[in-house]
């Protein structure tokens, strides 16, 4: 063991003379998190209260005025504009609108005769601005009708209540931490196994099939080292990588709890329960499972690049294997599939649904062990397979 530590450090010691590799290794993913959580707790905050501080531009086509005097009544949070030069909904594309009303032109009539009328509301849906505009509209609009029903029912001699014979009081289960930790346990996994096998990738054709390239592999043979310790060498080196990869971008999440929880409210409530979410303990047991799939990782990247001929060869061996693990990660995504029992005995899939349930706080420990011991099995098992294979002659001077 202690030659596959010689031959480990000596990979990372060639790491350490490039500087530039080294930033993007250890230090970027470091800062990653806490910079792009900070943007978007400054930005979500600067748009909210834009938003809340600027009235809605509102177009309001209304020929027997039944509606307009309540925007006009409101210039808080309505600004009326002139009619948009050619068509309304492409004024609101353009953003020279938020809100295009057009009213019935017989809406007043009707109100007399007790009928109903008609509203065409024009928003766009992409927009937030827009929807905002809208929300006001109905908001605004609210009271109104309820005005206008009470007085028919005046006039009926009825009940106001008639209008409303049930009142259904909406309670919602699932809190806060609940919505925002099942949206984090979709997009985590998917995040850390594409970063640990990135991480792993790139120092794994750099010292495999590298070595080849830069003819220092002879070198290594050369050496009393038994071969077995060589590739043994390579691997701890690999795993580390990746394993630090993935460390680095618990630590920067965890740092970055601070950054979510500042702020005031509206879109900062919901970071606010992030930082609730990233706690040591979850962080904990996300880093414990990560550690058996990066040693799986390390072994199909090492017995993909020691085994080809230059770096080029190695990428396009390995690439297929990240485009494996980008799709588990889209797929783990879709909506229902956590409810499906088989795949807690898939490979790397497991670990997947593993860490989905632990942040959506629906953790089942039966299914995270059973993760874990596979994949600890399944990277003592690849690590038998590739140790083997790579201690053939033809494979390591394939050229």
């Amino acid at each position: 063991m202690r030659g596959a530590l010689l031959i480990a450090k000596k990979d990372f010691l060639e790491l350490s003379k490039d500087r530039k590799t080294m930033f993007l290794a250890f230090v970027l993913p470091f800062l990653l998190y806490p910079a792009i959580f900070g943007m978007m707790a400054k930005m979500g905050q600067r748009d909210a209260d834009q938003n809340r501080n600027k009235a809605s531009r509102v177009y309001v086509s209304d020929p027997s005025g039944a509606l307009a005097g309540l925007l006009k009544a409101d210039p808080k949070h309505f600004e009326l504009m002139p009619k948009p030069a050619g068509d309304l909904k492409q004024a609101i594309l353009d953003q020279k609108l938020e809100l295009g009303v057009e009213v019935d032109p017989h809406a007043a009539e009707a109100l007399q005769k007790q009928e109903t009328f008609t509203v065409t509301a024009t928003q766009d849906e992409s927009e937030h601005a827009s929807e905002l505009a809208l929300k006001r509209f109905k908001e605004v609009l609210k009271p109104q009708e309820k005005a206008w029903v009470q007085s028919r029912l005046q006039v009926l001699n009825a009940s106001v209540q008639l209008a409303e014979p049930v009142k259904v009081e909406v309670k919602n289960a699932a809190d806060t931490a609940l919505e925002v930790g099942k949206l984090l346990g979709q997009i985590l996994p998917y995040a850390l196994m594409a970063m640990m096998f990135g991480g792993s990738m790139q120092h794994g054709i750099y010292a495999t099939a590298g070595e080849k390239e830069r003819h220092t592999l002879l070198g290594l043979m050369a050496t009393r080292l038994p071969r077995n310790q060589i590739i043994l060498g390579k691997l701890i080196y690999i795993f580390s990588m990746g394993v630090i990869a993935a460390l680095l971008n618990l630590l920067s999440l965890a740092l970055s709890a601070p950054f979510m929880a500042g702020g005031g409210s509206g879109a900062s409530s919901a970071l606010n329960t992030v930082a609730a979410i990233a706690n040591p303990m979850t962080l904990g047991l996300t880093f414990l499972i990560m550690v058996p799939l990066g040693l799986f990782f390390a072994n199909f990247i090492l017995l993909m690049g020691v085994q080809a001929k230059n770096t080029i060869e190695a990428g396009s061996a390995i690439m297929p294997g990240f485009f494996l693990v980008i799709f588990l990660g889209v797929f783990m995504m879709a909506p229902g599939v956590d409810k499906l029992p088989f795949l807690s005995y898939v490979p790397v899939v497991n670990v997947c649904l593993a860490l989905r349930k632990l942040f959506s706080q629906q953790s089942n420990w039966l299914e995270y062990w059973m993760a874990f011991i596979t994949t600890v099995g399944l990277g003592g098992l690849m690590t038998l397979l590739s140790t083997r294979l790579l201690n053939r002659e033809k494979a390591l001077f394939n050229a």
